[in-house]
Order: C-alpha cells, then sequence, then structure tokens
C-alpha cells in the first residue's frame, strides 16, 4: 500500500481492515467529518450510535447512509447528545447500553461563535468541545474497558497552538463565562483543542493497556463547523480550493482508531496519517494533571450514581 498522509483518505487509512462485530460512538455523526467517520466505520462492519444533537437530522443522514453502505455493513443507531449540557451527555451514556465499546470518537464541535455558555454556565467552547467529551469518556470507561482492544480518539485542532493553559484553567477554575478576561472567538476555540490533546494524555495515563486514547488534528476542511466565522460560505467556497476534502479530513480519525502501528503510542497527537508533536504546553505534565482535577470536579455531579 502506498504511504500515507495529507492526501489520504479515510477508506484509505482503515488499510484494508474489517470492523466486523465492533461497537463504536462518533459523536457530530449529522454533519461533515461525523457523517463520513461513520459510514467509513460502519462500512466495514462496525455497529454505530451516531451521538447527535438534532435527532431528526440524524436520522436523515442514517437513512442516506444506509442506503448506500451495501451487504455487510454494521448497524446504525441514532440517539440524543447535547454536550452543552452534562446532563444530556449522562443521559445518552445511560442510554448508550452496557456491553464492550470498542471505539468511541470525539469528534463533534463548535468553533469560534460569540460569547456564550453551556447549561452548567461555562463558555460554550471549553464547556461544549472539552467538558461534554470528558464526561462522556469517563462515562463509558467502563465500557471501553471491557473491550479486548479499545480506542479514543479526541478530533482536536492544530489551532491548539493558539491555546493557552493559564486560560484553560482560568475557565475551569473561576472565571467560566469571562466575566474577568476578554473574550476571544479563535483563542479560546484553541483553548478548548489545547484541551483535547491535554485529555488525551491525562486519560492515558489512566486506562488500561487494552485501551488507547489519540488527539488529533484532521486538517483545515470546508465544512460547518466554519459557520460562525466572518463570511463563513465564502470562507468554504474558496476553501475547496486548497483545503482537504471531507474524505480527507477524517483519514486521521479512522487511522488513530483503527492503525496497528500505533499500539504503544497511546496519548499522542496525530496530524496527515502521523505522529506529530503537539504544542509544548500540551506536554506540561503539571499542566495535563491539573487540567484533569479541575475538569473531573466541573463533571462531579455528573459521575455520581
Amino acid at each position: 500500500m502506498s504511504k500515507l498522509g495529507k492526501r489520504t483518505t479515510a477508506e484509505e487509512a482503515l488499510q484494508g481492515q474489517s470492523l466486523k462485530g465492533k461497537t463504536a460512538i462518533v459523536t457530530g455523526a449529522s454533519s461533515g467529518l461525523g457523517v463520513e467517520t461513520t459510514r467509513v466505520l460502519a462500512r466495514a462492519g462496525a455497529n454505530v450510535t451516531m451521538a447527535v444533537r438534532n435527532v431528526e437530522a440524524g436520522e436523515k443522514v442514517k437513512a442516506q447512509l444506509a442506503a448506500g453502505l451495501g451487504p455487510g455493513a454494521g448497524k446504525l443507531d441514532v440517539k440524543a447528545l447535547d454536550l452543552s449540557d452534562l446532563a444530556s451527555v449522562r443521559a445518552f451514556a445511560a442510554a448508550s447500553g452496557d456491553g464492550p465499546l470498542d471505539l468511541l470518537i470525539n469528534n463533534a464541535g463548535i468553533m469560534a461563535p460569540p460569547l456564550g455558555v453551556t447549561a452548567q454556565g461555562y463558555e460554550s467552547q471549553l464547556g461544549t468541545n472539552h467538558l461534554g467529551h470528558f464526561l462522556l469518556t469517563l462515562l463509558l470507561e467502563k465500557r471501553l474497558k471491557q473491550s479486548p482492544a479499545a480506542r479514543v480518539v479526541n478530533v482536536s485542532s492544530d489551532l491548539h497552538r493558539r491555546g493557552s493553559g493559564a486560560s484553560v484553567l482560568s475557565t475551569l477554575e473561576g472565571d467560566r463565562a469571562f466575566q474577568q478576561r476578554k473574550y476571544a472567538p479563535f483563542a479560546q476555540y484553541g483553548d478548548s483543542k489545547l484541551a483535547n490533546v491535554l485529555f488525551a494524555r491525562g486519560l492515558s495515563k489512566r486506562l488500561p493497556a487494552n485501551v488507547k486514547t489519540f488527539s488529533l488534528h484532521p486538517g483545515v476542511i470546508p465544512t460547518n463547523l466554519s459557520r460562525s466565522m466572518f463570511g463563513g460560505a465564502v470562507f468554504r467556497a474558496v476553501g475547496r480550493l486548497f483545503m482537504k476534502s471531507v474524505e480527507q479530513g477524517a483519514a486521521t480519525t479512522i487511522w488513530g482508531a483503527t492503525a496497528p502501528e500505533l499500539e504503544g503510542q497511546s496519548g499522542a497527537y496525530l496530524s496527515d496519517c502521523a505522529v506529530k508533536t503537539p504544542l509544548h504546553e500540551a506536554l506540561d505534565e503539571t499542566l495535563v494533571e491539573r487540567t484533569w482535577a479541575l475538569s473531573q470536579k466541573a463533571v462531579e455531579p455528573y459521575l455520581r450514581s
């Protein structure tokens, strides 16, 4: 097979593997990269739960995907999940089943919206992109541990390099809604994506050997994620000339979820179907542990039975 890289598609990144009998959850599965990730996993035989905020939209995507998957494909299921509300995250986890979970793809996210807050009062990007997935993963940890070989994949971004560890901690520790700081949409998007990388590193130290975790940069893709950007439609139209396609954008997610060559590299940051070095702050173990402790404190009420 040719070497994987920037222009690899998600199907190519699977490297011909069968996922028959595997179970997967993909957040944000009703648009963009989530749809392609779901399609490739299901086509390879995995049974995929599509975790979506809008169930009606999710059911439409499910029907479209199912019509083109062909024989041998896994089953698709749609369930409601609003990552901006930790109560919804808890409800989703409770309704998702209790058997082994092989793949958890933390794909959903929002990018650079005006200042807003989650149901629990946290700045919307950190609260949705990080805390929602943090709680979801902890609630599903028992199921992941039941799998002989599970993986947790956090879709981050190279814009994590615009984030600040100090800002992440400030949001988690007290100034949840930026009442004491100036809000900058892209800086705070960077915070949330940095938190994704820190989470993967912290999680890798807490999981047993049969569960691996990774964070990744999918590339710059003209999807609806840019809808909050100024001139978003123009951005996406022009972007198609030089950005990755959706099929290419989902490649590193699929590679992170399935590549045998990633054994022994849990916690790594990936891009273009390769292991890359993240922002130096993301390698700071003190920051990793402090982010973990504050995140766990934030979601603690929703972990209790």
